[in-house]
């Protein structure tokens, strides 16, 4: 590409600018890395109920096409057996 006449910026300028951006950018993934690490572990965390009921369902799903018989399922609200727990200590 060739150079538009008239004067350019100097050389040492250039390099400026350039190592002002790299500081930028190093101090914005340095702050910005440790947000996203946490976040991950947080939403890792959150997952892990969500991992174990559709192991459970699955087993359910596996065990109705083998044919075996339907084991009773416990229906009742988490609050209730939170309290049920708590009243029984």
């Amino acid at each position: 590409m060739k150079q538009l006449p008239g004067r350019s910026r100097p050389a040492w300028i250039q390099k400026l600018i350039s190592f002002g951006v790299l500081i930028i950018v190093t101090v914005w993934m340095v702050t910005l890395l440790p947000v996203l690490l946490v976040v991950g572990l947080i939403a890792a965390l959150l997952l892990i109920p969500v991992l174990k009921q559709i192991r459970v369902e699955m087993d359910q799903l596996e065990r109705q096409q083998r044919g075996d018989p339907v084991a009773p399922r416990d229906v009742t609200p988490w609050h209730r057996r939170a309290w049920n727990r708590w009243h029984r200590r």
